[in-house]
């Protein structure tokens, strides 16, 4: 994440507005925050310090009283749905296809 974070990218500010929302206290990188190697190790590093439980617990607590999140959460889960995902991809993609082969 410090790659990232010194690249341009605010990493830790956007996990503070995480930590804000979810009512955690801010993240403070240290010398002994763990930092991987490569892709797989960018990944666990924001896993490491990404409040997953945290978030499931708060998705569940507003799944219970919320019920536009519950309809919402059953539009995306029906067949209409991810029919209507799957064609607009296709239509993408179509498109794109159509647009090399008539630039090459």
């Amino acid at each position: 994440m410090k790659f990232i974070n010194d690249q341009g990218v605010d990493v830790y500010a956007i996990i503070n507005e995480i930590h804000d929302i979810i009512e955690r206290h801010p993240f403070q990188p240290t010398n002994t925050t763990h930092m991987g190697v490569g892709i797989y190790g960018l990944i666990d590093d924001v896993f490491a310090v990404f409040p997953l439980n945290d978030l499931k617990a708060l998705f569940d607590k507003k799944m219970e009283n919320r019920e536009y999140l519950k309809t919402l959460v059953t539009a995306f889960k029906s067949p209409v749905f991810l029919v209507s995902v799957h064609c607009v991809y296709l239509i993408h993609v179509s498109c794109c296809l159509c647009y090399v082969h008539t630039s090459v």
